[in-house]
Order: structure tokens, then sequence, then C-alpha cells
């Protein structure tokens, strides 16, 4: 504990405090250490001792109540986004605690609920209920600020579209072959285009069939609409962007009849150069002989 910087943990509140290593104790022998817990709800509250797992924030976080659409809703998130938004939460407040450290020299608890952590990602969901009092519906693909805006079908494959501005919805028009959607009543203005969204969405997509993703994609980017394909995992991975940029990074790994392994890096770049794992993940009990040397030498010295 004397020459650690940060404790992180993720057990329910208290249960540190039974075993010795909760936050006080640990202050007592490193006044300056960073103490982080992250637990479902936080450390207080009438939800502080019960149990959490990622799909159960969902649900109390009201996330499940905003995805999918009128049928489909309530519906989980296909990965564990509050696990890892608790995670990122942590990651954050780590840094700045460490950050206030080295101004002032003090260490710091830091409390990190999964829910807190949820609520506070959802950005307008939660401001505009917040403020004007606009309960959020779950509305599938479709973009509840603008439309045209969403996913929608091609000749062969779905395609995400976000033509948001008029300049945008007017250039789209004119690409599909169909310039007499700019001044249709219904679609006129952005307004209107929202009311209108699902008899605006049919219309496009009439004119989309005549073509592909690929080429629709290609056809909006060059005129400054954004567009995409919506890919399977496989092809997420494996297309050019992704690949240029370096993602992932092959590790040596000599164990279950593999010489490497491929591992995501850290999603951003420092100075142009791509940041991630220089080594696997490391077997159970792989370095437990060199961390316990070190500590012993450690509390020896």
């Amino acid at each position: 504990m004397k020459t650690a910087d940060v404790v992180l943990e993720n057990f329910r509140p208290g249960v540190m405090d039974r075993l010795g290593l909760g936050y006080e104790a640990l202050k007592a022998i490193k006044s300056d250490i960073i103490y982080c817990a992250i637990s479902g709800f936080g450390k207080d509250g009438p939800l502080a001792g019960a149990p959490a797992y990622d799909q159960i924030i969902q649900g109390l976080s009201g996330l499940m109540s905003i995805t999918g659409d009128s049928e489909t809703a309530p519906l989980r998130v296909g990965y564990p986004l509050c696990d890892t938004l608790g995670g990122m939460t942590a990651a954050f407040a780590i840094c700045a605690a460490l950050v206030r450290r080295g101004q002032s020299g003090e260490g710091a608890f830091v409390d990190v609920s999964m829910l807190d952590s949820t609520l506070v990602s959802m950005g307008w969901i939660v401001s505009n209920l917040l403020i004007a009092g606009q309960q959020p519906t779950p509305m599938g693909n479709e973009n509840f600020t603008a439309a045209p805006s969403g996913m929608f079908s091609t000749g062969d494959g779905p395609i995400n579209i976000a033509a948001n501005k008029q300049q945008q919805f007017e250039m789209l028009c004119d690409l599909i072959g169909a310039p007499e959607l700019k001044t249709d009543p219904r679609f006129a203005e952005r307004e209107t285009r929202k009311r209108n969204r699902f008899a605006l969405k049919g219309l496009i997509e009439q004119q989309l069939a005549t073509a592909d993703a690929a080429t629709w994609e290609k056809k909006f980017n060059e005129a400054g609409i954004p567009a995409g394909q919506v890919l399977n995992m496989s092809q997420a991975l494996s297309q050019p962007q992704v690949q240029h940029r370096n993602l992932f990074a092959k590790v040596p790994f000599g164990h279950a009849n593999r010489t490497e392994l491929q591992l995501a890096r850290s999603g951003f770049q420092v100075d142009g150069h791509a940041t991630g794992p220089a080594t696997a993940p490391p077997l159970r009990g792989q370095h437990s002989e060199e961390i316990l040397g070190e500590l012993t030498a450690a509390a020896d010295a």
C-alpha cells in the first residue's frame, strides 16, 4: 500500500471495510491514496446494498425503455453499456483525482455509481425531461431531432442516412431522383418532415431500392450527406478505415496452440501513433510470484 497510487474495487459497499481494506484503513497507511469504489448504486441510498449487473442498471436507468421501437421496447442494448460507462466514469474520475493530488497533495475517495454514470450519459434524453417535461419514447432506428435521419432499406442492405440540414435534404432528393419531394408541403420544412417522417421514409426507400447500400453510401458522402452502411461485426472489424487506423495489435501468446493474439487497442492515437497492448493478457497466477516478491521487498525496505 505504501507504494500504491490508486486502489480500485467493485464490491458492494461495506465489503472492503469488513475485510479491513476500506478507504479509512488504507488512508491511515498512505494518506494521499486515491481510492475508487465502483458499485451498482454508490455507497449510500436505499439501493446501496443491492446487487447489480449491467442489465439491471439498463432497466433501472430507463435506458431499455427508449431502446427499440413501440413494438420491441423495452429492449436491452446489445453490449454491456452500463458496465462500460461505469468503468469510463471511474477512469476519468481517477485521472482528475491524480491531477488534484499533484497540485494539493490530497488523496480522494471516489464513489462511482453505475446507475448515476448511465443517467448522466444520456444527454438530451434526460435534460429534455428535466427542463421541458418531455417524456422520451422509443423510436427504433429513427432520429428524434430530424428527418430523414435513420436507417433505410436499399436494393441490397440497410443504410443509415442523416440528412438533418435543409440543404442536405434537398440534395438527397436530387440524388435519389425525387426532386418533387423538396416542394411537397409535407416535407418542405424540418418540422413538417418530422411529423411526416414515415411517409417520407417510404418514398425515399422506393428510390433507394434501385441500388445497393454501398453505392448509395458513396454517392451521399461525396455530396456531403452523412451516410454509412449497417455492418455486422465481422464487416465492421475488417473495413478499410479500421484497418488503416491500426486499431488491432498482434501480440505474442505461447499457449493453447497459439503463437499470437489479436487485441483491440485503446481507441485513440497519441502524436500519430496507435496506443495499446504490447503483451497478451496474463494467465491466471502468471505473475503471482513476481508481484508477491515485489511486495515483500517493499515491506522489508
